[in-house]
């Protein structure tokens, strides 16, 4: 145990130096650059690649504009007499169903709304939309 404390101990003390160097911008370095020379890293090239390429999809995704997007699933939408109480219930099943998962109710005259999740990605949205289809039929995909 003190063996491994003492590799990872050099790696820590970098790590922290760097960051506190990069306070106010993005590191945009490769990491493994700032790592000592005694301490060697192996990784298969797909995992660098896999964060290279993660990288550049934030890059792109700052230089659009799109940073800040972010997409939800709306499980409820009417505007009915009942619409109110309504949207308070598929509010509550759905905390009960996926606790943890963030849940609003809104209003935007003269709808009453319920949107749930947050997911960067239209992917990521898309995916968690099939679970949630078999609760609510007629969820859908929004932008946030």
């Amino acid at each position: 145990m003190k063996r491994i404390i003492l590799t990872l101990l050099p790696l820590l003390c970098c790590l922290c130096l760097s960051a506190q160097e990069a306070k106010d911008t993005t590191a945009t370095y490769d990491v493994f650059d700032k790592l000592s020379e005694n301490l060697s890293v192996r990784q298969p090239e797909a995992v660098r690649a896999a964060m290279a390429a993660h990288v550049e999809r934030n890059e792109k995704r700052a230089a659009s504009g799109l940073e800040g997007q972010t997409f939800r699933i709306r499980i409820f939408f009417d505007s009915g007499q009942s619409a109110r109480g309504a949207s308070e219930a598929a509010a509550a099943r759905f905390r009960n169903l996926h606790p943890g998962v963030p849940v609003s109710r809104t209003f935007t005259d003269p709808f009453f709304k319920v949107t749930v999740g947050n997911y960067a990605t239209k992917a990521d949205a898309a995916s968690a939309l099939k679970t949630i289809q078999q609760e609510f039929p007629t969820a859908f995909i929004v932008r946030n």
